[in-house]
């Protein structure tokens, strides 16, 4: 299971940069142009990545913008909470909101880069009743080809917002409110006492990718 959800993350690190780099793109495309959209990141990352001037810290700010841009970080950080969520106070409630785009940030930021050139492709858009699956193909490090699906939706104004992805059958969100929501069953669901956990984690590095992922 963790292995997949690494390579998950692996997979699709490159598309996530591009995203906040093509705000024309995501800001003017129509709702059946959900395809076109996720092509449009992958191509524009591909021509900013070469920059090799940026910094480290703007590298992170770039990236932060993109998430809060292109995915719906709040959506998935309330939806991995599940339950628990309706139960937990305000404070503790905006904490996690700011500690799960840190721990995006930390597991994602240090790949991201890695498979920017890789070959994609988009085979299908599958339109449901208020989302489109977007189904897409990516060349891994073997050369073989992996299947990714993403679950987008149509803004209420203009453009995309990207909700979950899966790879082999693995969804990213149910994976983490599967871990979360465990968590929170241990700990009498005191989303404060997660919170700090969590902190000591990211302090640690924990949610950095391992080499051996």
């Amino acid at each position: 299971m963790k292995l997949l959800i690494s390579r998950l993350i692996s997979y699709t690190s490159a598309l996530l940069v591009g995203a906040a780099l093509s705000l024309a793109v995501s800001t003017t495309a129509r709702a059946d142009d959900a395809g076109l959209f996720l092509k449009a990141l992958q191509e524009e990352a591909v021509s900013q990545l070469s920059n090799e001037s940026i910094s480290s810290e703007e590298r992170e700010q770039q990236f932060r913008s993109l998430l809060n841009e292109n995915f719906d970080i709040s959506g998935i950080a309330k939806f991995v909470v599940g339950k628990y969520w309706r139960k937990a106070e305000d404070g503790p409630r905006s904490e996690f909101m700011t500690i799960f785009e840190d721990i995006m940030v930390q597991r994602f930021l240090p790949t991201f880069s890695k498979y920017a050139s890789s070959d994609f492709k988009v085979t299908k858009v599958v339109k449901k009743k208020s989302f489109y699956v977007v189904y897409s193909k990516i060349k891994t490090e073997g050369g073989e080809p992996a299947q990714l699906l993403w679950r987008i939706q149509a803004k209420e104004t203009s453009g995309f917002v990207i909700t979950d992805i899966a790879a082999e059958g693995i969804s990213l969100r149910s994976t983490y409110k599967s871990d979360y929501t465990s968590a929170l069953k241990s700990l009498g669901g005191d989303l404060s006492a997660l919170n700090g956990k969590l902190r000591k984690k990211i302090k640690s590095g924990d949610f950095a990718p391992k080499d051996n992922s």
